[in-house]
């Protein structure tokens, strides 16, 4: 059986092959595009655009399942620089992937979305709830990108051109090989490049009391491949998130703590723009469907992710 992984060299695509190798899969196809491919087992890579139309057809061709992991990140600090051009991106990767999946009968299709599309209100947001209003003023376009290919690979499902498919909607994920371009990065992989670098003083914009689930790379793969596993036909759409939220003070307090940045300086920069305050998502439906948990502790993952960043910039 032939997996592909579009995708395979960003941070969720990465960990989904480690993930997929871990349960035994041999044959696995995956993309590569502006980031290097790496060598990792058995794994045939494919140099593909996949904005460029029936670019992803032969990849596909004669694959079981398929990974849809492709896209540009859409970060607060790239919406900022630019709040079209990765949003257009996403939309052309994705609509070619899933209508090369529907033309070469795909049987198994799992689509990463993202929680970006939920509308602002009280949480924590259920999987009903994404179709419930537009999203936030600050994601509405990459929210409905994400809304419109959740549907493109339902209708394909509804006509039967795609057996099985899911769409996974994971909060904020973070881990090794994350972007960490200042450009881009959101704020988790921002603040570790700054701690690593003794940036003094750290601003942060707000109070630092502004929420955000965070789920590790190594978790939304295990979820992957969980959905892999189990062939029911159909489609369905579930959030893949950890088990609570942490605040941006959390989070920068205990990277500064596990790397010893003893005189590290804070300033909270209350007259500077956060984005939603908080986005806190349930992922109850798809634990009780599949039976998955998250098993990396945002402890765990911070140091690990830190390990790795200072281990790669050295």
């Amino acid at each position: 059986m032939t997996s592909v992984v579009l995708g395979g060299t960003g941070l969720i695509g990465r960990h989904v092959i480690a993930a997929l190798q871990a349960k035994g899969v041999r044959s696995i196809v995956a993309t590569a595009h502006r980031r290097p491919r790496f060598e990792s087992g058995d794994v045939a890579w494919q140099q593909v655009d996949l904005t460029a139309p029936n670019s992803a057809r032969a990849v596909l061709r004669g694959a079981q399942s398929a990974v849809i992991c492709a896209g540009r990140l859409s970060t607060a600090a790239e919406l900022k620089r630019d709040p079209v051009g990765s949003v257009t991106t996403t939309l052309r990767i994705g609509l070619n992937a899933l209508e090369a999946a529907a033309a070469e009968k795909v049987e198994q299709v799992v689509l990463v979305s993202s929680t970006t599309g939920y509308p602002s209100g009280p949480g924590p947001k259920e999987e009903s709830a994404m179709f419930a209003g537009d999203p936030p003023d600050d994601w509405f376009g990459v929210g409905w990108v994400h809304r419109f290919l959740e549907k493109q690979l339902e209708w394909y499902c509804r006509l039967q051109a795609i057996a099985a498919g899911v769409a996974l909607r994971p909060t904020l994920v973070y881990g090794p090989h994350d972007d960490f371009d200042p450009r881009s990065a959101h704020f988790v992989p921002s603040f570790i490049r700054r701690v690593v670098e003794r940036e003094r003083p750290i601003e942060v914009w707000g109070d630092g009391s502004q929420t955000r689930n965070l789920i590790h790379a190594a978790d939304v793969a295990s979820a992957i491949v969980t959905v892999l596993q189990d062939k029911a036909a159909g489609f369905g759409a579930y959030n893949v998130a950890a088990t609570r939220s942490s605040s941006v003070k959390e989070v920068l307090t205990t990277l500064i703590e596990l790397d010893r940045f003893e005189d590290a300086e804070i300033v909270y920069r209350s007259d500077r723009a956060t984005g939603a305050p908080t986005l806190d998502v349930s992922s109850s439906a798809f634990s009780a469907r599949y039976g998955w948990r998250p098993k990396v502790a945002l402890r765990e993952g911070l140091a690990g992710t830190l390990d790795w960043y200072r281990r790669s910039a050295g």
